[in-house]
């Protein structure tokens, strides 16, 4: 029998236990989330952040997307400001970048007609463009800008898509457009500015509120980060970012989960209903189990993408390369998941990666442990982990390679992407995973969503994390966290 038959009648058995879940629970999902759910906090929330307007035209024939961008930013530091920053990481595409986009052993699979390059194009006067690769854009003030003051900045810039399956680009199938317009740069003690990387996310947003409206040629079905107040025109309250993808040969389907739309946009799928049924099941386990998701949508996005997925906010990808049944599912929910981990709670991507991807990868295994219909177990995850770790370290050896489980590290300073993976995803998972193991993930669970509570719209760092979850659990962590990540310590291999 052949890999390809044998995963053939594993998608089909799984079709069709799942299909038997949806007849037993399709009232079950809606219930989970039907408790009162104010959209107050979001709405206090947004009052104290800026706002991103944009104004997007699709030109089809060139692939080119002109921008016009208006910023309502305010001053959240204790500094008073005489420039702000923005990242514009669409230069990040072009040709001889020094912070290329995407890997040199990637470039074959995520260039499907040869290498492409994408640049924008800033039109705006009296601003300064800067950084390697002129990611970065500086926009000086007439005069300070004073804690708690704000500013309208304009910007006008037009962005050439590369044909590149990556958060930025087109392809015959979709026009993905992740991380398009001008972020806003972090201000905390010094604006955060960093590179493009290859390895990993290599964001740190503020939340903000967003008004965009998007022309698209006729024909383009949009699927965005915000929910639709008119033709071509959606907005979103408190993301961290937002994103849009396009085709022609999007099919849909939707349900609600609570006071949220889920629209699974997918463009070849033998079983969509089952990754819908996935999607809701993780967005109202992870509600009921963390806090509760705060916004009106969530699209599930399937497009080409060159890795497994990409979060956004109200917005995931999932990628049409992964053919896999049972890994398609997990993709799912380690996207959903991130919703909380590094949506609602932010992170430094850059330098601290391990954070929301540890925490993303150890939600979507209890999701598993406690769906026992998918076939998968915390431990059977767990011990995948260390068995890909192991065989990790025992090619390098094997080689000569220099490796280290050291994690504190920047994304941009490893120097090989596998490197990257399994320290911040595998090695993530399994702290949390033996955290886990001497409290119970149960309480870990609860420890878990009392931090979400606490720091929700707010940034994550090593510090916050390990004294709440000391203090939450009443187990001495911080010491034993502080050896995991300085690779000191494992007691999970």
């Amino acid at each position: 029998m052949t890999q390809k038959i044998r995963r053939r009648i594993l998608a089909l058995a799984l079709a069709t236990v799942l299909t038997l879940a949806i007849v037993l629970s399709v009232f079950g999902i809606g219930q989970a989330l039907r408790h009162e759910q104010t959209l107050s906090p979001l709405q206090t929330a947004s009052q104290n952040y800026g706002t991103i307007k944009l104004d997007c035209n699709y030109s089809e024939d060139s692939h080119t997307l002109a921008v016009n961008q208006l910023t309502t930013y305010i001053n959240h530091s204790t500094q008073t400001l005489f420039d702000v920053k923005f990242h514009l990481y669409a230069n990040a595409y072009q040709k001889d970048a020094a912070y290329p986009a995407v890997a040199p052993s990637e470039i074959e699979r995520a260039y499907p007609n040869g290498f492409d390059a994408g640049y924008a194009k800033v039109t705006t006067p009296h601003i300064l463009i800067g950084g390697e690769d002129n990611t970065v854009i500086t926009v000086p003030l007439d005069h300070g800008l004073k804690t708690g003051e704000s500013i309208d900045l304009n910007l006008q810039y037009t962005i050439k898509l590369a044909n590149i399956k990556h958060r930025l680009g087109y392809t015959d199938n979709a026009i993905n457009l992740g991380n398009f317009y001008a972020i806003p740069v972090v201000y905390d003690n010094g604006w955060q500015v960093y590179p493009y990387s290859y390895n990993g996310d290599p964001f740190y947003n503020e939340p903000y509120n967003f008004d965009v409206t998007m022309t698209a040629p006729e024909g383009y079905q949009i699927a965005t980060s915000g929910t639709q107040v008119a033709p071509n025109h959606y907005q979103g309250y408190m993301l961290r970012d937002f994103a849009i993808v396009m085709s022609r040969d999007f099919k849909t389907l939707t349900r609600e989960v609570g006071n949220t739309t889920v629209t699974y946009y997918y463009l070849n799928d033998d079983i969509p209903d089952i990754s819908l049924y996935t999607a809701c099941n993780a967005l109202a386990y992870f509600s009921n189990n963390l806090i509760d998701y705060p916004y009106s949508t969530l699209a599930i996005v399937q497009t080409d993408f060159l890795q497994g997925g990409m979060e956004y906010g109200a917005l995931v990808y999932i990628a049409l390369d992964v053919t896999d049944q049972l890994q398609y599912q997990g993709v799912i929910v380690h996207e959903i998941a991130h919703q909380w981990w590094y949506g609602l709670v932010g992170n430094n991507q850059i330098r601290t990666p391990w954070i929301d991807e540890g925490l993303a990868e150890y939600c979507t295994a209890v999701f598993f442990e406690t769906h026992p219909q998918y076939g998968k177990t915390l431990e059977s995850i767990a011990t995948q982990n260390r068995e890909s770790i192991k065989m990790f370290e025992n090619i390098m050896d094997e080689y000569g390679v220099y490796y280290t489980r050291q994690m504190y590290k920047n994304s941009t300073d490893y120097h090989m992407p596998t490197e990257y993976t399994i320290n911040t995803y595998a090695r993530g998972m399994l702290l949390f995973y033996a955290i886990s193991e001497m409290v119970g993930y149960e309480n870990l669970n609860q420890a878990l969503a009392k931090f979400a509570t606490e720091n929700c719209y707010r940034f994550c760092t090593i510090y916050r994390l390990t004294h709440s979850l000391e203090d939450s659990l009443g187990y001495d962590l911080v010491k034993f966290i502080n050896n995991y990540l300085a690779g000191r310590q494992d007691t999970v291999l």
